[in-house]
């Protein structure tokens, strides 16, 4: 949905340019939802003048055991910690690092580049955090086009598209006001992880003070999903979310959507007219996300086509094509394209091996939401408790190899473990059923208590219960063919994994 939070996306950003025919995430954070078997980029679009990958060139290779030791007599300069990446994720923790007295040292080649991503979340999720003055919209009417029937359901909860440049300018004042934060623009080439006391980083680059090694006791992956330094175990193949959309002025006339509500998905399908175009439609369902961004004049809007998870993943060429059918379907003319984004997110898939040195961060730490592929504002959170485990951890001393088993079993623990677990279950099952279950799943999601469907999207359901109760919700309100459907991955799916994330057979840590 829109960078519901974090992606693999190619931006192509136009000046005003006039288009004779139709041819920023949807929610469930479209491509801002946010999707990650090999990890593929999306191939460059034909039109694009140009196009930004978010696949960082802060790590431009993996691990290394240094072919270039580091030798007793050279004395890098040393931090506490050196964070990989600085997009939301990477500069969110150095800036909570810094707030609690910790040095470190951030590395990426695009610092002083836009972030390339649109997001979109939940307002009620950046108030806690202080940032929900890093926002350009804000729309407190949001709907989705789920039932059977193609009445609208209203969403009673505000949602908001991040301002990137904003949200990155903070972070980055706090960072230089802390003085405890080197930022650097340059890639990391390798790591040096066999001394038992420091780690070490080598830069491609060299940074101003000539640097082109730094020592630290902890290193932090931050790059997203490419997983450059983190290990991920063979396993579970991901579903991938992705999504194609344009940014763009439209007629004043033909627009099919209230001006002034975000639309957080659009399920209908009636411009799929042919016998075939029906087939895919149901066999491979997409929806559409809308944000209208001139405050009600519909005329200015974000349009993008999605498909929530997949695996393999859904053709960017499938879906622009979805989307035009759309738009004309509607009457919808494109007089102007600003911006054209393609969107790839993995989601599920297995966990990063929580016994290795390198500590992950955001994307590359599994922090994408399987079923939704929301993740910005849970990075966000996540920032300030990942500092409090790290500043702890670190203070109590010990090899690098131990701090760091210690913090990833506090990232990742067995309350977290088994909440993910379930919302596993519910991305793999949204990635085989058809768009007839797909409708009735949501409609009767949908018609469950706000704060129940809100806590499940927010990765809030940390008491085993409260998933419990969702899913039994969600049962006793939807159709037949979703409960057969339910039971069957159930029982021959979900096993164990799914019956432990429901049952009280643990106690939830404080930290969760």
């Amino acid at each position: 949905m829109h960078s519901r939070h974090h992606r693999f996306s190619f931006t192509t950003r136009r000046a005003f340019v006039p288009v004779v025919a139709p041819a920023s995430a949807p929610a469930f954070a479209p491509c801002p939802l946010l999707s990650r078997p090999a990890r593929r980029l999306p191939s460059q679009p034909k039109r694009s003048k140009r196009v930004s990958v978010s696949t960082p060139l802060c790590a431009q290779s993996s691990v290394s055991s240094a072919p270039v030791p580091v030798r007793d007599t050279e004395r890098p300069p040393q931090y506490d910690v050196v964070v990989i990446g600085a997009g939301p994720a990477g500069l969110s923790l150095a800036s909570a690092l810094a707030k609690r007295r910790l040095r470190v040292f951030c590395a990426d080649a695009r610092l002083h580049e836009r972030w390339p991503n649109n997001y979109g979340t939940w307002l009620d999720e950046l108030q806690p955090l202080g940032l929900q003055d890093c926002v350009s919209h804000v729309w407190q009417r949001t709907a989705a086009f789920v039932r059977a029937d193609g009445k609208k359901s209203s969403l009673p909860r505000a949602y908001v598209r991040v301002d990137r440049d904003k949200l990155k300018e903070r972070f980055l004042n706090n960072c230089a006001h802390s003085g405890n934060v080197t930022l650097a623009p340059t890639a990391v080439q390798h790591l040096q992880l066999d001394r038992p006391d420091l780690n070490f980083v080598h830069l491609q680059a060299p940074t101003d003070n000539g640097a082109d090694i730094v020592a630290a006791r902890l290193v932090v992956d931050a790059t997203g999903h490419s997983l450059t330094f983190v290990n991920v175990p063979d396993g579970a193949t991901p579903g991938y979310q992705a999504a194609y959309g344009i940014e763009c002025i439209v007629s004043d006339k033909g627009y099919p959507y209230h001006s002034d509500e975000m639309l957080l998905m659009d399920f209908r399908d009636d411009h799929m007219q042919t016998p075939q175009d029906k087939r895919q439609s149901n066999q491979h369902p997409t929806f559409i996300y809308v944000m209208p961004m001139d405050s009600g004049k519909g005329r200015h809007v974000f349009f993008e086509e999605t498909s929530l998870v997949a695996s393999p993943a859904m053709d960017f060429g499938v879906l622009k094509e979805r989307l035009h059918k759309r738009l004309d379907y509607y009457g919808v003319k494109v007089e102007q394209l600003l911006e054209e984004e393609f969107c790839l997110i993995p989601m599920g898939g297995e966990m990063p091996n929580l016994d290795q040195r390198v500590v992950a961060f955001g994307g590359a730490a599994a922090f994408v939401h399987p079923a939704t592929g929301y993740m910005i504002a849970r990075a966000l959170k996540l920032s300030e408790d990942v500092a409090d485990i790290i500043a702890d951890e670190l203070s109590q001393g010990g090899q690098p190899d131990l701090v760091s088993r210690r913090i990833w079993s506090r990232i990742w623990n067995e309350g977290r473990r088994r909440q993910r677990d379930f919302f596993n279950f519910g991305g793999e099952y949204l990635q085989h059923i058809d768009l007839q279950t797909t409708r009735d799943f949501f409609a009767a999601f949908f018609d469950l208590p706000t704060q129940q469907w809100a806590d499940f999207l927010s990765f809030r359901m940390i008491k085993p219960l409260e998933r419990l109760f969702l899913g039994v919700g969600v049962f006793v309100r939807t159709s037949n063919r979703v409960r057969v459907s339910l039971i069957k991955d159930a029982i021959t799916k979900g096993r164990l994994s799914l019956l432990t994330s429901v049952l009280p057979l643990y106690s939830v840590d404080p930290e969760t």
